[in-house]
């Protein structure tokens, strides 16, 4: 199976709206950091004890294999340097990882004996070996060792921490600004944003294999942009208030929802739950793909604007509405793509003001019309 793709999910740069450069200039001032070095032995403390958060959610989509961790380990016992990590201060002494989780959580698990080290060169002799199993040489290279990080701390502008981090290149494999979301946002909305990411139809829309050790190869899974996807949905819903630019946006929509109700979350998963259903029974596997009326197909990858289109119309049409209208709705689907103004709205600017009304409001008048309505429910 080909691995899917999702086209223009982290344009989140292009502007909605002009930017204040005024605002922009004080927000800059509003990044307050320090730097710590931490001992490895009570790095593993702090992480076992939660005062740096590792959590389960965001542990599940790491990327690194044993190799890398253990040519990391490799790298301690060495004495190379290392990167610093970077860590945002959540509540007084506590921390989330921002960069750097990777580095930690092999650091964590090969102290707490979880691998054996496995591909090294250097310190062949180490090879198959746990921490546990070293000789008191190479255990002391360890624990004597530091590991800087830098500290955002709990009083710096939310934006600008996402300007920091999408800056930083350590060499690595550095976060995108959906797995920084879950760094900073962790709580009940973000937990339902991953529950809903893995629901069955929502899955299959997109192309994605059952299996986990086949899903965790996948970079939608990997670089979390199907949970990228399903807050994209939450966030269009009001789409006509929307400013300032999708990254923003989408950044302001899990500071708002913090505190989200139990029963706001109950009607957030009723409505994507729904939604999705609808949309696999009308699109099958091809929902999300842009229609090539000169190949007479359906594209292989999945555009992430037009998702928006798609998603949000079928929130708005009753089920009933669309049984038996199957047809009906792929074929005006497929006209769509032969209006010229729809198909600039999901290819150029795509996240301008304009861009998001047109392919919205075209897409949910031709769903109408094809149910039967006579006015688009905008």
């Amino acid at each position: 199976m080909d691995e899917p793709i999702i086209e223009d999910v982290d344009d989140e740069d292009t502007n909605i709206a002009k930017k204040n450069k005024e605002t922009n200039k004080e927000t800059r001032k509003q990044l307050v950091t320090q730097k710590m070095d931490i001992f490895i032995p009570s790095l593993r403390d702090m992480i076992k004890n939660e005062v740096i958060n590792l959590s389960p959610r965001f542990q599940r989509r790491d990327r690194w294999n044993q190799n890398q961790q253990s040519k990391l380990i490799e790298s301690v016992i060495m004495a190379v340097p290392i990167p610093p990590v970077f860590l945002a201060e959540e509540e007084l002494g506590y921390y989330s990882v921002m960069d750097g989780k990777q580095r930690l959580t092999a650091i964590e698990e090969y102290l707490e004996d979880k691998y054996v080290l496995k591909g090294l060169k250097s310190w062949a002799d180490l090879n198959g070996k746990k921490f546990s199993q070293l000789d008191p040489e190479a255990k002391g290279a360890i624990t004597r060792r530091m590991i800087s990080a830098i500290v955002i701390l709990k009083e710096s502008n939310l934006d600008i921490k996402f300007d920091v981090f999408e800056r930083i290149n350590t060499g690595g494999e550095h976060l995108n600004f959906q797995e920084i979301r879950n760094c900073i946002h962790q709580g009940k909305l973000n937990d339902t944003l991953i529950e809903l990411s893995e629901n069955t139809f929502f899955r299959k829309c997109l192309n994605l294999p059952e299996s986990k050790e086949e899903l965790s190869k996948i970079k939608i899974y990997q670089q979390m942009e199907d949970v990228q996807l399903v807050l994209r949905f939450f966030l269009l819903q009001d789409y006509k208030k929307m400013s300032g630019n999708l990254k923003s946006s989408l950044n302001n929509y899990m500071k708002n929802h913090k505190n989200i109700t139990e029963n706001e979350l109950e009607a957030h998963r009723r409505l994507f739950n729904e939604t999705i259903e609808k949309v696999y029974g009308v699109y099958g596997n091809q929902s999300f793909r842009k229609w090539e009326p000169q190949n007479n197909l359906w594209s292989s990858r999945i555009s992430a604007p037009f998702y928006d289109a798609v998603m949000y119309g079928f929130s708005k049409i009753d089920r009933s509405l669309i049984e038996g209208n199957k047809n009906k709705i792929l074929d005006g689907t497929k006209r769509l793509f032969e209006d010229s103004e729809f198909l600039d709205s999901i290819r150029k600017g795509t996240n301008s003001t304009e861009a998001n009304n047109v392919r919205i409001e075209k897409f949910l008048s031709m769903l109408n019309s094809s149910v039967g309505l006579d006015e688009s429910v905008l």
